[in-house]
């Protein structure tokens, strides 16, 4: 029963993104206020899946300024409407000097955008299935088909090799350096644990990026419900990792007409 209500949740995600309600206004003429839109769908529906709490966030680049993003003020991503998002410079200074209190861990998108051309989304989570990864010794690995973005083993950041050298030493990413740090240990991969903390997600879309991090955190639950049954588990290997790559086992985007 578990089964069927997550495999519908995931489905119900991807096709809001995919196939809007034909009730729904028209998609905007302006991307940014497309991404601006998906920023807040992704808020909600992750909200729902439980991977959201109150303090996680979704984040977009700018189609017109590379050098800008979109992100919601400090508040629950579950509330979030399109008045609430605030547009960030790479700085990571609010573009408007009025504009709402941001979250401390904005650092985390600034640094990654940086860091990564590629990177249209970045998504912030304190997911409770990835975090015993984290803790464990045991690194999260792609067990299921539909997370065969991942790699042969998640990168883990620990945030204590990164603020070493500071008198004051938390848990949070709330400066250049350790978004820094972060998006190092991320590299060129889709998704990066963060000991204690949660996850950091990336995609080439919000789209993209909220159905890696609902299948990221699908493959946890399924690993460590593997785990408890045997500590010998088999994950996907190389080839069959390549041919995920080579084909698209759900899609992300808005269908061209005739395909």
């Amino acid at each position: 029963m578990r089964e069927a209500v997550v495999t519908c949740a995931v489905l119900a995600a991807v096709t809001i993104f995919t196939y809007p309600c034909q009730a729904q206004s028209p998609a905007p003429s302006d991307p940014d206020e497309a991404r601006i839109e998906d920023v807040v769908t992704a808020s909600h529906i992750l909200t729902n899946e439980g991977i959201l709490d109150s303090f996680g966030h979704v984040s977009a680049r700018s189609a017109k300024n590379p050098d800008r993003f979109f992100m919601p003020r400090a508040m629950p991503p579950a509330l979030v409407s399109r008045a609430d998002i605030v547009e960030v410079g790479l700085d990571c200074k609010p573009v408007d000097a009025n504009a709402p209190r941001l979250n401390g861990e904005r650092y985390i998108h600034c640094q990654v955008y940086k860091a990564r051309s590629d990177v249209q989304s970045v998504i912030h989570t304190h997911d409770l299935a990835v975090i015993p990864f984290g803790l464990a010794g045991i690194p999260l690995q792609p067990v299921l088909v539909q997370a065969g973005f991942l790699p042969l083993e998640v990168p883990l950041f620990e945030v204590r090799e990164a603020n070493a050298s500071e008198t004051k030493r938390g848990m949070l990413v709330l400066n250049a350096t350790l978004g820094d740090a972060l998006a190092k240990k991320l590299g060129a991969g889709p998704v990066v644990l963060m000991r204690g903390h949660g996850d950091t997600v990336v995609g080439r879309s919000v789209r993209e990026a909220t159905v890696r991090t609902i299948y990221t955190h699908i493959d946890a639950q399924a690993q460590s419900a593997a785990l408890a049954l045997s500590r010998k588990i088999t994950t996907l290997d190389n080839a069959e990792l390549e041919a995920n790559a080579a084909g698209r086992f759900y899609q992300t985007e808005h269908p061209k007409k005739g395909k």
